[in-house]
């Protein structure tokens, strides 16, 4: 019994301290379009806005001051800021890719392929640039150098989430033929689990050794990163996860859930992954732009709450 009970205690500390992570309004910034796709410069304290139309936008978090504005440009389609916060790389539909430094003064042009770019994210090192391309998979460049690294596999469709290690070192994907695949960073595939019955739609590390994976199965799936062997699943939710944010000590992360019938319900909620409780948070995640970190290395999410204003939120404890 004393040991059921010390049990009990543990998990409900465990839980609590998932619970106590509180959502804290930063700041209001006020933008001439509506902001469709935050980047969060790693630490550094900067981020980054797409606005409908194409302008690129360059904040310094907590203030909202503006950095910088790229006027609008036709064809934009996906937005990534660096790590160091010295490079914001916008992706086109014609499958061309610009790096500019964070004043937007255009430095090189990447021919990444010939459909539209979807997302991408630079690895935390800033020496890779990840590009998910719609119905192919993902492609991985040398981002200081401006060469392709490779061209990724799939059996058939294209990457609907894609990730880097904390360390650099490993990338996953999350692909249309129900399968993840993690690479070592030169595009090599190291391993592949194919135990997903439906499409996984999103993917994120939750460390160097585990992958937590969302999709239309309506679960958090657990991989080990080094064997993709399954580890665990949480709770099964009422509708499919499309988005995955692990926050900063990897314990805690965010998923939206959207309804699969109407696409009208969205639901957020914050899990503490170690016992597997859940909560929802107050933000319609309809108006979800962006997660990152902020420059005290807390949590972060944007907000679109209007056509001329986006939201920084912290996640305090």
């Amino acid at each position: 019994m004393k040991q059921r009970a010390e049990w009990l205690v543990l998990i409900l500390a465990v839980a609590m301290t998932a619970y106590a992570q509180d959502l804290r309004k930063v700041v209001s910034i006020s933008t001439p379009a509506r902001i469709g796709r935050v980047s969060v410069c790693g630490s550094t304290g900067l981020a980054a806005g797409l606005g409908d139309g194409g302008s690129v936008h360059v904040w310094r978090m907590p203030s909202g001051e503006a950095v910088s504005t790229r006027p609008a440009e036709e064809g934009v389609s996906a937005l990534a800021c660096s790590p160091d916060g010295k490079w914001v790389a916008i992706g086109k539909r014609d499958g061309s890719v610009l790096i500019t430094d964070i004043c937007g003064k255009s430095a090189r042009t990447l021919p990444a392929a010939s459909q539209r770019i979807s997302d991408m994210e630079f690895s935390p090192d800033g020496s890779l640039l990840a590009a998910r391309v719609e119905g192919a998979p993902a492609r991985l460049w040398n981002a200081v150098q401006g060469t392709l690294v490779a061209v990724l596999k799939t059996d058939f469709g294209g990457s609907e989430g894609m990730a880097f290690s904390p360390d650099s070192t490993l990338f996953a994907t999350a692909d249309g033929d129900t399968a993840v695949r993690i690479y070592d960073g030169k595009g090599k595939l190291k391993t592949t689990y194919s135990g997903f019955l439906l499409e996984p739609f999103t993917i994120a590390f939750l460390d160097n050794k585990q992958i937590v994976v969302g999709g239309a199965d309506r679960m958090l799936t657990i991989l080990d990163a080094s064997d993709a062997h399954l580890v665990r699943q949480l709770a099964k939710q009422p509708d499919p996860i499309f988005a995955i944010a692990v926050l900063p000590g990897g314990t805690s992360l965010c998923s939206l859930q959207i309804d699969a019938v109407g696409l009208s319900k969205f639901k957020t909620s914050l899990w503490d992954v170690r016992s597997g409780s859940q909560r929802e948070l107050a933000v319609d995640g309809s108006l979800l732009v962006g997660v990152g970190t902020s420059a005290g290395h807390k949590g972060m999410l944007f907000t679109a709450d209007s056509d001329s204003s986006v939201t920084a939120w912290e996640f305090s404890n």
